[in-house]
């Protein structure tokens, strides 16, 4: 699904990234790790192209998107869900209409927006908490509302950056919990963290990073 090929990134004289190859199956769960600054979060924006590589090739789905032109980036972004730290909902709207935010430019009709929004709010468990506005909930709630707004398209591909940097560990397991849950549906999940709490419970394939190159690749790992 995913391959980095020599994958450079370069801010003036700094290196984010350093020759970086990488391959990634359809249907994998894979921690992105490393130190502040190891590169991690360029990693993913490389992915949903917020980042264009200084040298290489960022192919997802066989089209390298690294030369994708910016009249089609919101097509690529469709056929993926994206988790940031600090959630990036809209305040002013309830929890059901951030949901249905992303699929309502889609032409489909408003019986079928209802019936996935409300699939995804099942999904994370707030299906209760539809009408309330984000500052009503939790942190952790708040989360999972992105988590429902990042899989109401069925994407193939989530990619959740430092999804738990906020969140207590009470909060923080029960995020990774929900993120396991959609990767046993089929949908390859990335996701970058320095939480080595969750790493070492989850064991999934652990690739570091550091000083912008890959240092270690594995399965069933831990974050050491």
């Amino acid at each position: 699904m995913i391959q980095l090929r020599a994958v450079t990134k370069k801010y003036k004289n700094n290196y984010a990234l350093k020759n970086v190859n990488l391959d990634i199956k359809s249907g994998e769960f894979v921690f992105i790790t490393g130190a502040s600054g190891a590169g991690k979060s360029t990693l993913m924006k490389l992915l949903y192209k917020e980042e264009t590589p200084t040298s290489g090739t960022v192919l997802i789905g066989g089209i390298n998107i690294a030369n994708l032109p910016s009249n089609k980036v919101p097509n690529l972004r469709r056929c993926m869900g994206i988790v940031f730290q600090d959630y990036k909902l809209l305040s002013n709207m309830s929890v059901y209409d951030n949901v249905a935010y992303v699929i309502r430019t889609l032409g489909i009709s408003n019986k079928e927006i209802r019936t996935r929004v409300i699939g995804a709010l099942k999904i994370v468990g707030l299906l209760e908490k539809r009408n309330s506005k984000p500052t009503e909930l939790s942190g952790g709630e708040q989360q999972r509302v992105s988590i429902a707004r990042a899989i109401v398209n069925g994407p193939p591909l989530l990619i959740a950056d430092e999804p738990t940097g906020n969140l207590d560990p009470q909060n923080s397991m029960e995020i990774m919990k929900i993120l396991d849950q959609i990767n046993q549906k089929g949908i390859t999940i990335i996701v970058s963290t320095h939480d080595k709490s969750m790493v070492n419970y989850f064991r999934k394939r652990v690739i570091t990073l550091d000083g912008g190159e890959k240092i270690r690749d594995e399965e069933e790992a831990t974050y050491e």
